[in-house]
């Protein structure tokens, strides 16, 4: 890897993403501007590589966190990676098959499903994404860095955070929860960057706006959230920017002089 002046982190929805899931052309602009200034732009997003694959090739960024820090690749190549044990994710698939809970499984290019429930119907229709493929035994051989339960119950996340402590839990979106592994985190995913990078004396940025964007916040030097943001992402950040519908990811670069 070449040496950087400045190493920025991405959020994807509500943040670079526009309403239709896709960048705006100042953004893709911008992060050209950035490159050429020597910055080099990573996604930091809750989904998988696979899934943001289009957004990868649309802004030429080939360095992704994806799956809230269980999986970081660098110039298209994997670094880092955690799996959850697969007796925790038998005990945690028969739990939610037991309580109608839908769950989404994801290794690092492919998702894939327990089921389908309403909840899920809702979500990626609401994501325009095509629901996944069920296969109730992949899991069984395959990695699995991430799981996504399908439920606009919030009385769920408690039921679940109870019964699985093993578990970190985020609800970015009324129809489903993040889960990762206990104590894993866009902060770790960025940790585990940044240590592959090998610069330890320049500047980092990130932007966000859910809650699993705090450890984000609380994992670079300058932390941006937009104006949309939740009130904690917010309160972790250096600078409140702008709404994402308003220009925030530009208003954020141009105050740090990145663009």
């Amino acid at each position: 890897m070449q040496d950087y002046r400045a190493i920025v982190f991405f959020d994807l929805d509500n943040t670079l993403l526009n309403e239709k899931h896709r960048v705006d052309a100042d953004v893709l602009a911008a992060i050209q501007t950035l490159k050429q200034n020597r910055v080099l732009p990573v996604i930091a997003t809750g989904r998988s590589a696979g899934v943001v694959s289009d957004v990868l090739q649309a802004t030429g960024i080939n360095s992704i966190v994806a799956l809230n820090g269980q999986y970081v690749a660098l110039d298209g190549r994997q670094v880092y990676s955690q799996g959850v044990p697969l007796p925790l994710l038998e005990r945690f698939v028969k739990f939610s098959d037991d309580h109608g809970i839908a769950l989404s499984l994801y290794d690092a290019y492919n998702e894939w499903a327990t089921g389908v429930n309403q909840a899920m119907k809702n979500g990626y229709a609401f994501l325009n994404m095509p629901l996944p493929t069920i296969d109730r035994q992949r899991f069984e051989t395959n990695p699995v860095y991430m799981i996504l339960a399908l439920t606009e119950n919030i009385a769920d996340d408690k039921m679940l955070e109870a019964e699985f402590p093993e578990f970190d839990f985020y609800r970015n979106v009324k129809f489903a929860i993040d889960i990762v592994l206990k104590g894993v985190s866009k902060k770790t995913g960025i940790m585990q960057a940044l240590k592959a990078i090998g610069q330890s004396d320049v500047p980092t940025f990130g932007f966000g706006d859910g809650p699993n964007d705090i450890s984000l916040m609380t994992a670079v030097d300058h932390g941006v959230a937009m104006g949309n943001g939740v009130p904690a992402t917010k309160a972790a950040a250096e600078f409140v920017s702008t709404d994402f519908r308003k220009h925030g990811v530009i208003n954020g670069l141009k105050h740090f002089d990145l663009i």
